[in-house]
């Protein structure tokens, strides 16, 4: 019964370094020469940033004017204040709007005036654009008469998800 008891005790210690190393370094160790699957899972996703800030998907308040001329994405707005605060420097960040549907959010289109100003509430989130490496390779490897393409190198594109239209007034964030 003493050995059981031992075990325990021992198994509790391992598990109590291998939280304070998760903890310390962000991630549990990683059996040499392999990937512990568990300890990934444990250690969570790495979540890419925003514009706004290092964190997505936090509620926000921007406002700005419609980014215009040049290479400039429709619906890009030059962002100048954040939760209030006056930023040094406008930073263009695509807004796109979105409604409750089913219980899901629904993508619907922004009609930004030029010259208007425009107060959001919502979250930034992103997409990766552009074709992956991996499709390169793949068509090279498998001799691919048709390879995808984009003008956009494969690359992180933060955006802004606008719940709330507050300004202009009559604004509506509407479904399609």
């Amino acid at each position: 019964m003493k050995n059981i008891a031992w075990i325990g005790i021992a198994c509790l210690g391992v598990s109590v370094a291998a939280l304070s190393w998760q903890l310390a370094f962000g991630q549990a160790p990683v059996a040499r020469g392999g990937t512990n699957i568990e300890s990934v899972r444990l250690a969570g996703a790495r979540q890419p940033g925003g514009k706004l800030s290092d964190q997505i998907g936090v509620y926000r308040t921007i406002e700005g004017i419609r980014a215009t001329g040049g290479k400039v994405e429709t619906g890009t707005l030059l962002v100048d204040t954040v939760d209030g605060e006056k930023l040094e420097k406008p930073i263009p960040l695509l807004v796109r709007g979105a409604v409750v549907a089913n219980h899901n959010l629904q993508e619907v289109s922004l009609r930004l005036t030029a010259g208007q100003r425009f107060v959001f509430r919502g979250f930034e989130t992103g997409e990766m654009v552009g074709v992956p490496p991996a499709v390169t390779i793949a068509a090279q490897e498998q001799g691919w008469t048709e390879v995808p393409q984009s003008a956009a190198g494969w690359h992180w594109r933060p955006y802004f998800v606008a719940l709330v239209a507050v300004e202009p007034k009559g604004f509506e964030l509407s479904k399609p």
